[in-house]
């Protein structure tokens, strides 16, 4: 009484592990799903790897009719193969609460995975962001990719691209199709920096680093494809983008990760240090001392020194250091007492 998924691997059949043979052929019955992800291989073969008879499963025998293969699981050990790494997809969690519901005892037997494998591009796994996955045309918008690009960014993180697919159909998103969805936005720069990868863990794995322009027309052959936004990169990140991924040098040299805070921050800053600069102060009322004027121009200062003292580690805080400062610039301008342009 137990229900196993089994993670097949990155590639094919060739990819099992030995724990993953081994509980396959303990189970009372073997099924394969081959829909959430392109395998090189075919349930003809992942059987004669496992020495035992495997069945197919749809979409809808795993997700509508799981509760057949609950009943079975709770009559005698069944297991199920699944590419990629058996908890990738969120099928195969709501299927493993399914069982928890129903006290049927869940074993993983885990394997690799693209968030894994995207390791070879150079780039470090501990600086990954939310991972994104851009739709078939047919399936709505790519709104969710350009948000989480714009919320990856605004922390200096990579974003992980994923690519949809239509197994049955034969069906699976290229690179240069996934682009041309972003460009179409809008709200995507095609000098990007991306990385295109094809087909992790085989034999035959491609990596490419270039413009989103670049990239777009460039041919990775047979699916699965996926693409990589890079965030800041450390200089050994930049190193095996250009030994691992043939990236140009000259789209690192001075490249710069800025989200929405950074670009306002660094607009206000510049503004701010202009106009200490160049402003000239106007002769002041008796009322007001010179002194008293010298000492807010300071405090503006000071603020400034804040914000950008507070920029790599709380952007919010530094974004309101340069709102104080402009309150000051602008109190002092609206008295009569500085004569400056923004």
């Amino acid at each position: 009484m137990t229900l196993t998924l089994i993670s097949i691997g990155l590639s094919s059949h060739r990819d099992l592990s030995l724990r993953a043979v081994e509980a396959a052929r303990h189970a009372d019955r073997v099924y394969v799903e081959a829909y959430t992800m392109k395998l090189d291989t075919d349930p003809q073969r992942l059987a004669e790897a496992i020495g035992r008879p495997i069945h197919p499963l749809t979409r809808g025998q795993l997700e509508e009719d799981a509760g057949r293969l609950l009943d079975e699981a709770e009559e005698g050990d069944v297991a199920v193969l699944v590419g990629g790494d058996a908890l990738t997809a969120t099928t195969h969690i709501s299927l493993v609460l399914d069982a928890a519901r129903r006290g049927v005892p869940v074993k993983i037997i885990h394997g690799a995975s693209v968030f894994t494998a995207v390791a070879e591009t150079g780039l470090s796994l501990y600086k990954f962001g939310h991972s994104v996955t851009v739709p078939l045309p047919e399936k709505g918008p790519v709104d969710s990719v350009t948000r989480a690009l714009r919320e990856n960014r605004e922390h200096g993180l990579h974003t992980l691209i994923l690519l949809d697919l239509d197994e049955p159909n034969n069906r699976y998103l290229t690179i240069g199709q996934a682009i041309a969805q972003l460009e179409e936005t809008g709200e995507f720069s095609m000098d990007t920096l991306l990385v295109g990868v094809a087909r992790l863990g085989s034999e035959n794995s491609v990596i490419r680093a270039d413009t989103a322009d670049n990239l777009k027309t460039q041919d990775f052959g047979e699916p699965p494809h996926a693409i990589v936004a890079p965030g800041r990169l450390h200089f050994m990140e930049e190193e095996a983008l250009k030994a691992l991924a043939g990236c140009p040098p000259k789209l690192l040299t001075d490249r710069k990760v800025q989200g929405n805070l950074d670009c306002l921050i660094e607009k206000y800053t510049d503004g701010c240090r202009r106009v200490l600069h160049e402003l000239k102060t106007s002769p002041t009322p008796k009322t007001i001392e010179g002194a008293r004027v010298a000492d807010l121009l300071n405090h503006a200062k000071r603020y400034l020194d804040d914000a950008e003292y507070y920029l790599s580690e709380d952007k919010p805080v530094a974004l309101t250091s340069v709102a104080y400062a402009e309150g000051i610039l602008d109190a002092l301008k609206l008295l009569g007492l500085a004569e400056f342009e923004w």
